[in-house]
């Protein structure tokens, strides 16, 4: 339904060395548009590095901030062995990266369980967990910034 309605995007990363023999889905992800809205209580300089450039517009805080959420990552039970959970990072970031030239945006975010492993694993790519008061069961938010190397050189691609 959320494919139908344009409210996100699931990438499938199949098996293309069986793709002649059978179809092998071996894990997905989904993409979608979302603005991350933070609290009051985030300090300037948070919300000016969330920005990029300042904290405030036309003398208000900025509170939110357009970002591409990870919606859901994960792998076909049936085939685990076959592909690791970097890669499919690998290929949901390489094409948020991919938007993101033709696109531009700095933030991406995603929501986990607190689970230790799952937020090893996301902060080995540079998500950072959103500090904040959290309800019980409530997923974590993480953020991930685009830097400088992440993000397209304008004057590179005159």
């Amino acid at each position: 339904m959320f494919e139908k309605l344009g409210k996100s995007r699931t990438f499938l990363i199949y098996n293309e060395d069986k793709a002649e023999i059978e179809f092998q889905i071996l894990a997905y992800y989904t993409l979608a548009l979302q603005v991350l809205k933070v609290d009051e209580k985030f300090s300037n300089r948070k919300i000016k590095e969330f920005d990029g450039l300042s904290a405030k517009i036309h003398g208000e805080r900025i509170l939110e901030f357009p970002a591409i959420l990870i919606g859901q990552l994960g792998k076909n039970d049936l085939y685990k062995d076959i592909i690791k959970g970097d890669e499919i990072m690998n290929y949901c970031l390489n094409t948020i990266l991919d938007g993101q030239m033709c696109l531009g945006g700095r933030l991406i975010m995603l929501e986990c369980k607190d689970v230790p492993y799952l937020i090893k694993f996301y902060e080995s790519y540079g998500f950072r967990k959103i500090e904040r008061d959290y309800k019980d069961n409530e997923l974590l938010q993480f953020v991930k910034i685009l830097n400088e190397k992440d993000l397209v050189n304008i004057e590179s691609a005159d």
